[in-house]
């Protein structure tokens, strides 16, 4: 017999990577196609940059209708690597193309979307469910780690990215060219070393060596098996409160943390900190010290998530979403930066932890074998919640003011707080044993959910 290992293994390694680098390329295309690109040649054969936020909610929705309907025949069909490799694929063509196309608007709309939509599936849905089945009881600290490249996008990426293209003399090309470079990368690696389930490649879920690699694959076997007979089907979900009380915060924490950092150009500019779409000297710095306080936000959540339970950082993330909206709008009333920068510095906080809390809730709360099921419900549900973030950001801003976006960004976050509040995994358990009784299947499981294991009520 083996022993349990502290870290993630090499393979584990490599699919953490695949992770943050697939982060990488969604949060790549959404976020600079919002704040950059369409501002970047607003006023050139009719670009509209307040459309680009809808065809985000557009696609967004389409990427949900297609989950909801496919998600779970395909999170149990053995396939979902491969998929992830695809998506991510197509949406590095399409990126390509719509970096060069600038003749029609509307072609240029089109395209972009399609690069969100595949790049909303690839990244959140695809190798998001791979790392639940690596790491059912580890989930969130590796998805703390992976989530990095949201603020590191946001603060880094952004600067780098805006200075670029102003270098460059408006090459979109040029400037797109190392996130393309690394979406390469991400696809290498996924076809080198990971496959769907560790025990395919002699590794171990959550690197736990405690059983032999014949033990180990004999259980996953059962397991797959399993997963076709899940009760969490669509019916179940939808009458469970408790499947509510903990994914519409997490859609909730989306909503607020990417509706604000797709419009964070706009935002900043307001106090001087980005001018003509490129980032200051002082707003480079705010920037990277943003970037700085997510990392470690993310991280610090992540391992809340681990020790704590997915509930509890819920609950910490709402707290701070409260925070960042009561003193982002003071600080924008009064114009006072240093008010609005510590509210900000709260947003950051919360913002790559939120990106997570769909594969921890579903690996939390349910078995492992029925993850896969129950993910494929709980992130469209609240990717759905989180499509309307921008729009909503972008739209109050134009039509009240950006402090008027604080006020509902804090009655926001403390909704989703007193919803977490309500939440209770035994709650989730008792359902678990009334559907099997309901479909003549035991009560009692291949594997007990992390919830169970740490005694989590």
């Amino acid at each position: 017999m083996g022993k349990k290992s502290i870290g993630f293994g090499f393979r584990g390694w490599m699919v953490l990577i695949y992770q943050f680098l697939a982060f990488i390329c969604y949060v790549t295309i959404n976020n600079f196609g919002q704040n950059v690109m369409a501002n970047v040649n607003a006023g050139t054969l009719g670009w509209n940059p307040t459309l680009v936020p809808i065809i985000y909610t557009i696609a967004t929705i389409v990427s949900v209708i297609l989950q909801f309907i496919f998600g779970k025949k395909i999170a149990n069909s053995g396939k979902v690597r491969n998929l992830s490799i695809a998506f991510l694929g197509i949406a590095v063509v399409l990126t390509v193309f719509s970096a060069v196309y600038k003749s029609n608007y509307a072609v240029w709309l089109i395209v972009w979307g399609l690069s969100v939509l595949f790049s909303i599936v690839g990244a959140t849905f695809f190798v998001s469910t791979i790392v639940g089945q690596w790491f059912p009881r580890r989930k969130g600290t590796v998805m703390g780690i992976a989530t990095l490249a949201f603020p590191v996008i946001n603060g880094v990426g952004l600067t780098v990215f805006s200075n670029t293209l102003k270098n460059a003399r408006g090459n979109m090309l040029i400037a797109w060219l190392p996130w393309l470079v690394i979406d390469v990368i991400a696809i290498l690696i996924c076809l080198l070393f990971i496959k769907e389930y560790p025990e395919q490649c002699g590794a171990y879920p959550d690197n736990d060596k405690s059983m032999t690699p014949d033990v180990a694959k004999a259980l996953m076997e059962k397991q797959q098996e399993a997963r076709k007979k899940s009760v969490w089907n669509i019916k179940n979900m939808a009458r469970t409160a408790d499947f509510w009380l903990i994914t519409v915060p997490q859609g909730i924490l989306l909503l607020g943390s990417i509706g604000a950092m797709t419009q964070v150009m706009t935002i900043m500019a307001q106090f001087g900190f980005v001018v003509d779409h490129a980032t200051t000297a002082v707003g480079g710095v705010i920037f990277l010290a943003n970037a700085a306080i997510a990392c470690l936000g993310s991280w610090i959540l992540g391992m809340i998530d681990t020790r704590l339970g997915t509930k509890i950082a819920i609950v910490i993330s709402g707290v701070f979403m409260i925070a960042s909206g009561i003193l982002c709008f003071a600080g924008t009333v009064s114009h006072l930066a240093p008010v609005f920068l510590v509210g900000f510095a709260c947003l950051q906080i919360f913002m790559g932890a939120s990106s997570n809390f769909t594969v921890s809730s579903a690996a939390q709360y349910w078995r492992r074998e029925d993850f896969p099921s129950a993910f494929s419900f709980i992130n469209p549900l609240a990717n759905l919640i989180s499509a309307f973030g921008p729009m909503v950001v972008a739209g109050i801003g134009v039509a009240a003011g950006f402090h008027v976006v604080w006020i509902v960004i804090g009655i926001l976050g403390a909704t989703a707080t007193a919803l977490a509040l309500l939440f209770k995994p035994a709650r989730i358990l008792a359902c678990d044993k009334k559907y099997r009784r309901e479909a003549g299947l035991p009560e009692e499981g291949l594997s007990k959910s992390a919830a169970e294991v740490m005694g989590e009520k």
